[in-house]
């Protein structure tokens, strides 16, 4: 569990053809699912709760960036975690539900129903989905992460995009959408797009990186939901900017080369990947979320460029992960998307000085890449779809449940689509 976690917002969801099988038969279904009866344009109110950090005095300001500079100069990880959440919620707990929008979502019919042709290399095909909305704020999804039992994506135009899944955890059967929201309040989702690309969620604080303006946001939606705003993230004790981090480690970094991947262990360990490649390799960067970025590791030789990552704990060694990486080409003429697992484990960094208090000990704690595979190329799909966002899921067997969705550009040309795969036990 994670050391600062609020109680999840849930809003109630519309369950139609729950599926009792796992594996779906493939034909050309469709599920519509319409507005709720009343839904306008603004956002509910479903509960509130007592204001975690206490009663504030009147006209006191606890809510600004520079709260959690000071609570960084403390060393402690509470600390800096509650500021955030203030920062993000502007204190206060209640909770505001994001709008419900139509979806249609269709089984697309691409795969053979034969068992033996669900195989992409290591990856068992499930299912795939084309997701649409009339509602014209629905498109661009580029980050992907579980919220219980759901997922949560982000739009590159600055939206949270929620989706429920049926009892057989692979189905979708609606949709809610609330904009992102920066310190003022003031909604991100402007006519340009936010350049919102990765996420990765823990304890109800989703956490979001951005291209073009580089940096990494926190929404407290455990806390407040859509009524979120951005907190930045505060790397190190004097605020090191992230382009300044791509500096450091040699890297040039354009305006849409940014962290698109991103992923986050359940003690705030953050992962940031950088989608332009190295030579043959992919930058990453696996350090405490207080802590200065070093995009000093090394991933997917050989693959594509890095869009989407999701990590779930190795349960064979304490503290180290499994990061399941999406790479696409950008090459129009050889648009492949590779899905490969990388094994990262965690270890004391001899060389280390000792620091003072509990966020020295932390940046001690290092990852180190152990081992790598290609788990599957899903061209074999029959469509050349742009996939960004991935979502990893432990199943009780030893599987990795594995969501991956394609971002559509708000362009006919391109579809939303949400394909699931599981990945097979660890390498060794």
């Amino acid at each position: 569990m994670s050391r600062y976690c609020l109680p999840m917002a849930v809003a109630a969801g519309v369950l139609l053809g729950a599926c009792s099988s796992s594996e779906p038969v493939l034909d050309s279904r469709s599920i519509n699912i319409v507005d709720a009866d009343g839904a306008d344009n603004s956002a509910v109110t479903v509960n509130s709760r007592e204001i975690a950090a206490g009663v504030f005095e009147v006209g006191e300001d606890r809510f600004s960036g520079a709260d959690i500079r000071k609570a960084l100069r403390t060393g402690n990880l509470d600390a800096y975690l509650r500021a955030l959440s203030d920062t993000s919620c502007h204190g206060s707990s209640t909770i505001t539900a994001p709008q419900p929008i139509n979806l249609s979502v269709k089984l697309v019919a691409e795969q053979s129903s034969n068992p033996a042709e669900r195989k992409f290399g290591e990856l068992t095909f499930i299912a795939s989905y084309q997701l649409t909305s009339t509602d014209t704020r629905f498109g661009g999804l580029s980050g992907l992460d579980l919220v219980g039992d759901n997922l949560l994506a982000v739009s590159d135009a600055g939206r949270f995009v929620w989706i429920d899944l049926s009892p057989d955890g692979v189905t979708p059967v609606a949709a809610r959408l609330a904009p992102m929201r920066d310190l003022s309040g003031a909604a991100m989702d402007t006519a340009d797009g936010a350049g919102s690309e990765g996420l990765a969620v823990n304890g109800g604080m989703a956490m979001v990186s951005f291209e073009g303006d580089h940096r990494v946001l926190a929404f407290d939606i455990g806390r407040c939901g859509a009524a979120a705003r951005g907190a930045p993230i505060v790397f190190g004790a004097y605020g090191l900017p992230l382009r300044d981090a791509f500096a450091d480690a040699h890297i040039e970094v354009g305006d849409k080369d940014g962290s698109e991947p991103l992923a986050i262990t359940d003690d705030w360990y953050l992962f940031a990947g950088i989608e332009r490649k190295i030579g043959q390799f992919n930058s990453l960067s696996g350090r405490p979320i207080e802590a200065e970025p070093e995009f000093n590791l090394r991933v997917g030789i050989n693959a594509p460029e890095f869009a989407g990552l999701d990590i779930i704990p190795d349960s064979r060694r304490n503290g180290s992960v499994r990061a399941f990486l999406v790479h696409r080409s950008s090459a129009n003429e050889d648009s492949s998307i590779v899905i490969t697992e990388t094994d990262m484990l965690r270890y004391l960094d001899p060389n280390g000085r000792p620091g003072g208090g509990e966020m020295g000990e932390r940046a001690r704690w290092r990852f180190s890449e152990t081992g790598w595979r290609e788990l599957g190329n899903l061209d074999r799909l029959g469509v050349k779809e742009s996939y960004e966002g991935i979502a990893a899921k432990q199943m009780s067997d030893g599987r990795v449940r594995l969501y991956i969705i394609s971002d559509d550009d708000f362009s006919g040309e391109k579809r939303t689509v949400l394909s699931i795969f599981d990945a097979p036990k660890p390498l060794r």
